[in-house]
């Protein structure tokens, strides 16, 4: 295990990845695992199982759960807090914007394909991280 880190590095991991995860907690998670445990080795497989664990059994989103989990183990109380806001702010932004464009364009012809051609790439990659976090469980 690598010794605790500081508050940029937490923001720098969960800020990336609130900007590219998508496809719900399961993906998320699977992710996490990815950055946090095989990469980064911020702590072990069976530590960040234990975590997930513990999230499962407090009520609200686990994806975010686990990011101030992770947060809080790698720089402490403060990591819980800027790893769960940088986790967030990316999603608020992009949802709102997304949401702006739905509004100002998702009746428009041309658009409504676009919409119905993202639902396919979507629930594939959530098949896959539920499969990949699935054989580990």
């Amino acid at each position: 295990m690598k010794s605790k880190g500081n508050l940029f590095e937490v923001a720098q991991v969960f800020f990336k990845m609130g900007c590219i995860a998508f496809g719900g907690p399961a993906a998320h998670i699977a992710m996490m695992e990815e950055e946090v445990v095989n990469k980064r080795k911020w702590m072990s497989r069976q530590h960040f199982l234990d975590l997930i664990g513990v999230t499962n059994l407090i009520p609200g989103p686990n994806s975010t759960e686990m990011t101030m989990h992770c947060g809080h183990e790698r720089a402490g109380i403060p990591g819980l807090f800027v790893a769960g806001f940088s986790f967030i702010f990316p999603a608020v932004v992009i949802t709102g914007f997304l949401a702006w464009l739905y509004v100002s364009y998702g009746s428009l012809p041309n658009v409504e394909p676009f919409v119905y051609g993202i639902k396919p790439a979507v629930l594939a990659i959530i098949a896959g991280a539920v499969l990949k976090l699935g054989k580990k469980l």
